[in-house]
């Protein structure tokens, strides 16, 4: 049996259009991976003491937190926000088709 085939007959048991089927299961997908990257991001603020990116920064920037790995986690915590907003962005998108 594929995936496609399987994809069918579980719509079928729940009584879903495979339409729905693939739409319910893209957005938990999603929407799990988006709480994995604020997970994520969370536990670098926290590590810091702080609660958002500009915090960290003017810490970095007044010497309070060594550049060292502070401008490290920085980037990653700017990737993880535009990974986050590009995960909402494909939610969006899912919802209005």
């Amino acid at each position: 049996m594929t995936g496609l085939e399987a994809a069918e007959k579980l719509s079928k048991k729940y009584s879903m259009t495979m339409d729905d089927f693939v739409k319910t299961g893209t957005s938990s997908m999603l929407m799990e991976k988006k709480r994995k990257f604020q997970s994520e991001r969370l536990e670098i603020l926290s590590r810091y003491g702080v609660t958002t990116i500009d915090e960290l920064k003017e810490k970095i920037e007044s010497g309070e937190i060594q550049e060292h790995p502070g401008w490290e986690d920085l980037i990653e915590l700017r990737n993880i926000e535009a990974e986050i907003k590009e995960i909402d962005s494909d939610i969006r998108d899912l919802q209005t088709a």
